[in-house]
């Protein structure tokens, strides 16, 4: 497991604000950061305040890792709700991720007894390092339209805006939100808000409560890993040897023929053979 340490520790340094931990813990610790990362992503909304950010705990409590769940949730003076996810790998399934996310803000967004109409509006908000869509755009905004009629907008209060730091072409988009996104892909600093950005996650990456949580999360994940990858491969060599025990019961051969043959054509040990053709006699 040493070697898993080691894969961690260079992991912690070379972590940017594209690390889940470290970009949870940025605006959650700062309220600051966030209320500006909100009015350079959505000017329009004219945000003056959020209140304090909170990480949702879709895991069970852990003292070590503090119940974090890798989401960052706001909410702005007038009741808006903002959920801030960032997602470095591309999954093919972001719009089902969205989905989901709104979701879980939709729930929270109508008091009990209240009526439809004053459902507070919700935000989700995913800051990529890949282009999900492909038209090298450096943001996207997806809405509900009519089928019958895609100039008809369906107002559900629900609103969706996906970042894109791989994007080239930032002619669409403020100064501030080119930087954040570049920001985000190179660490480059070019701003006043990146470099307050940059001075967080600098301080964030020495404290050593923050990086005890990393480590003990980061070994734990990778202990699973391994052993989940064991598990297949133990899995796909008991396939292997069956089908093989099964391919010489059809010509009819022994017991003894058919262990002696397989442990040979496989290369290994007569006893494993020995075990997987018990077990097909039992289930037989």
């Amino acid at each position: 497991m040493r070697k898993i340490e080691r894969e961690v520790e260079l992991k912690w340094r070379r972590a940017t604000i594209k690390n889940d931990l470290i970009f949870t813990w940025l605006f959650f610790e700062n309220k600051k950061l966030t209320l500006r990362l909100l009015q350079i992503i959505l000017p329009e909304l004219n945000i003056k305040k959020v209140g304090d950010t909170q990480r949702e705990n879709n895991q069970k409590k852990n003292k070590i890792y503090r119940g974090v769940r890798f989401d960052v949730l706001a909410e702005d003076e007038q009741g808006r709700t903002y959920d801030i996810e960032m997602q470095v790998a591309n999954n093919d399934d972001l719009g089902k991720r969205i989905s989901y996310y709104q979701g879980k803000l939709s729930a929270k967004s109508l008091n009990e007894g209240k009526k439809f109409f004053e459902k507070r509006d919700t935000y989700v908000i995913f800051i990529c390092d890949f282009d999900f869509f492909g038209l090298n755009l450096p943001m996207y905004h997806t809405t509900t339209r009519l089928e019958e009629d895609i100039n008809k907008v369906v107002d559900t209060g629900e609103y969706n805006v996906i970042l894109n730091s791989r994007a080239t072409d930032f002619s669409t988009v403020s100064i501030e939100v080119k930087a954040f996104l570049e920001y985000v892909r190179d660490n480059k600093v070019t701003d006043d808000f990146t470099r307050s950005l940059d001075k967080e996650v600098v301080k964030i990456k020495s404290s050593t409560e923050v990086r005890e949580s990393f480590m003990t999360w980061e070994e734990k994940l990778a202990e699973e890993r391994y052993y989940a990858g064991k598990r297949a491969k133990e899995e796909a060599r008991r396939e292997l040897v069956i089908n093989a025990i099964k391919n010489q019961e059809k010509l009819g051969n022994s017991r003894q023929d058919i262990i002696d043959s397989v442990a040979t054509f496989l290369g290994i040990d007569k006893s494993d053979v020995e075990k997987y053709y018990d077990e097909l006699l039992i289930k037989k």
